[in-house]
């Protein structure tokens, strides 16, 4: 693989110190997960991003929330912000690679979002049945 093309991209918010309408509000997004942490009076919360046109919808996240996470994780509303890009590694593969897109990673690192990239072992052939 050398197509950046992650299968599936969730922004991973923990440490969170607001409710959840305040949250999705500040990110000016619904979160698709929002639970309570192992620490009293904080949570997690998970925006997933429609993996279709990766670089297009992180990009997008980095425009209308990246302000919000960078101020939010300065005044310690929030912990950690991390951005996770999930990728298929076919069962009978032997190595694989993926480019990620530098003003991508510019685009998060410049609102303190950190990149986390998950590799999955996957029968890409089953997928396609």
């Amino acid at each position: 693989m050398s197509q950046f093309a992650p299968f599936a991209i969730a922004l991973r918010l923990s440490g969170v110190t607001l409710g959840q309408h305040e949250l999705d509000t500040a990110l000016k997004q619904l979160t698709s997960r929002y639970e309570p942490e192992d620490a009293d009076n904080n949570w997690y919360a998970q925006v997933d991003l429609d993996p279709a046109n990766p670089v297009r919808a992180v990009l997008e996240l980095a425009e209308r929330s990246g302000l919000a996470i960078e101020a939010m994780l300065e005044d310690r509303r929030l912990g950690r912000a991390v951005l996770d890009l999930a990728f298929d590694f076919p069962e009978a593969g032997e190595s694989m690679s993926t480019r990620l897109p530098a003003h991508l990673a510019a685009a998060l690192a410049v609102h303190g979002i950190d990149i986390e990239v998950s590799v999955y072992l996957t029968d890409v052939e089953d997928d396609e049945d």
